[in-house]
């Protein structure tokens, strides 16, 4: 069995920044991905997107982000294992034994958990047609924009996805529908005023997708408008369903991690500790009583950055709590 002072769960952005964090305080780490890709949601989720809200960096492509998180991961030689599902972490008197893809193969003094949002499926609209048109021109994310080129699609959804998906289809396809039970969006302000500028846009409101239709592959939609009960066919090409995603925290059987009510996050204090002394969690996959969420990268970064230095002074009380400036080293 191989031994480490510290084991990270997840090679999600969060993850991969945790395993430099490390290694800049000197910590023995392993970092476990059950993918066989680092990334988390931005390779599953918004590949194609251009990421604004990372410090110091104007624009930059999400999968480009990615790789480059990936390469400051590695700095410090810290290793990162890919198609290595954690199935279950087993307390010892010494720390924790880490079982992978069923097999006890690690040991480490502490764990960091950062699996983002676990497991997650799309969230349906549950309509006739849904499953049948599923990569028939159905979709739920959009990982291939030049796929779009010169269709006609309809976005489903009023959250930040659905709008910034609208906006990223408008660039290559003819004609943008975006379709929402409300009039009222989630979608960031500035996401949602772009939109509207665009004339490739249309907005269809209070209105939901009541049926999927097509032969072998999708061809149009049967539109609901909530608001005086008439329905309506809309012809498309393709359909991209943006309403979220369900998450359901990952959990292992020998530890009783405290999760919130839903079971999609892991309990932590302001130090990132779980109910079990040893065990962090950070990230999406963490919550604090009482706090707001903010699931963002630049926000949760910053939460790794703290918690990588409370677990430096758990492994060693001796240790200064802050690690000093960076800019100090000479890499």
């Amino acid at each position: 069995m191989q031994n480490y002072e510290l084991i990270i769960i997840g090679a999600g952005p969060i993850g991969l920044y945790s395993t430099f964090l490390a290694g800049l305080r000197d910590i023995k780490s392993l970092t476990l991905e059950a993918l066989d890709y680092s990334g988390g949601q931005i390779p599953e989720l918004y590949p194609e997107k251009t990421v604004y809200d990372v410090q110091g960096i104007p624009r930059i492509n999400a999968m480009e982000l990615r790789d480059k998180m990936e390469e400051q991961a590695r700095m410090f030689g810290n290793e990162i294992l890919f198609n290595s599902k954690v199935t279950d972490i087993i307390k010892t008197d010494n720390g924790f034994n880490v079982e992978v893809n069923g097999e006890k193969l690690y040991s480490s003094r502490a764990v960091l958990i950062c699996t983002g949002m676990g497991d997650f499926t799309p969230r349906k609209i549950g309509c006739p047609g849904e499953d049948d048109y599923l990569n028939k021109g159905l979709s739920y994310t959009v990982k291939d924009i030049e796929k779009f080129k010169d269709t006609v699609v309809g976005v489903v959804g009023g959250g930040d996805a659905a709008i910034d998906y609208a906006n990223e289809l408008a660039e290559v396809a003819s004609r943008v529908y975006v379709i929402h039970h409300s009039e009222k969006f989630r979608a960031a302000e500035k996401t949602l005023e772009n939109a509207r500028k665009n004339q490739k846009i249309e907005f269809i409101m209070n209105t939901s997708v009541s049926k999927i239709s097509g032969n072998s592959v999708l061809e149009n939609v049967t539109l609901h408008n909530v608001n005086d009960n008439t329905d309506k066919i809309l012809k498309l090409d393709r359909l991209v369903i943006a309403i979220g995603h369900v998450g359901k925290a990952n959990l292992f059987k020998s530890i009783n991690l405290e999760t919130s009510p839903n079971k999609r996050n892991i309990m932590v204090n302001n130090r990132f500790e779980t109910n079990i002394p040893g065990i962090y969690a950070v990230g999406d996959v963490a919550s604090i009583a009482g706090e707001p969420i903010h699931p963002l990268i630049a926000v949760e970064g910053g939460d790794a950055y703290m918690a990588i230095n409370i677990i430096k002074k758990y492994l060693n009380p001796e240790a200064s709590i802050f690690g000093g400036h960076s800019s100090s080293l000479n890499l």
